[in-house]
């Protein structure tokens, strides 16, 4: 099922919308927004998670990082 939409007004430079428009195309412009909106929020919300963990039980140890990064490389 399709998530319902709203229709939102919103002023961006003219070179963003130039380059959106190339890749998209004039009809994609809306997706390619709203594609753009979901995977930005989900770097805001990642960045949450860390800084809740990090209040919670102090900063990420280097050894931490570098096992995390091994295992999102599959190593």
């Amino acid at each position: 099922m399709s998530e319902t939409t709203v229709k939102k007004s919103v002023t961006i430079r003219r070179s963003i919308a130039e380059q959106i428009e190339e890749r998209a195309g004039a009809g994609g412009f809306s997706s390619f927004i709203d594609a753009a909106a979901e995977h930005w929020l989900a770097l805001i919300k990642a960045q949450e998670i860390v800084e809740d963990h990090e209040r919670r039980v102090g900063p990420l140890t280097d050894d931490v990082r570098e096992r995390a990064l091994r295992a999102w490389r599959g190593e």
